[in-house]
């Protein structure tokens, strides 16, 4: 699969159970993702970068729902951005589980 093809999978793939997952666990609104997969350059960590760009702008942290934090038995309030990078960087083996994946990295772009 060339990097459009999957960068076009991966905008479905957030689009619904990205999407889910943010708003089954927290206080949020649906985003409207617009997904960009491409090479990690020399100065880059990754082999691959998924660039996802939001509307609304992605916020910094989100905040359980009041039953989701007493059901898991949540000790924090919310979660970092970071632990979402995770959350994304694992839906995409649902696209692509190759040995021949390396690494990939998630990158949230706002607007502003």
């Amino acid at each position: 699969m060339n990097l459009t093809q999957l960068s076009n999978v991966l905008e479905l793939v957030y689009n619904k159970l990205g999407n889910k997952y943010l708003t089954d666990n927290f206080i949020t609104e649906p985003f409207d993702f617009k997904v960009k997969v491409r090479y990690g350059g020399n100065d880059e960590y990754y082999d691959y970068i998924i660039d996802i760009e939001s509307t609304p702008d992605m916020p910094k942290s989100f905040w359980y729902k009041p039953e989701v934090k007493k059901e898991k038995n949540k000790r924090a309030d919310g979660i970092d951005i970071t632990v979402l990078h995770n959350e994304f960087k694992e839906m995409y083996k649902y696209v692509d589980d190759s040995p021949r994946l390396k690494s990939v990295g998630i990158n949230f772009i706002n607007k502003k």
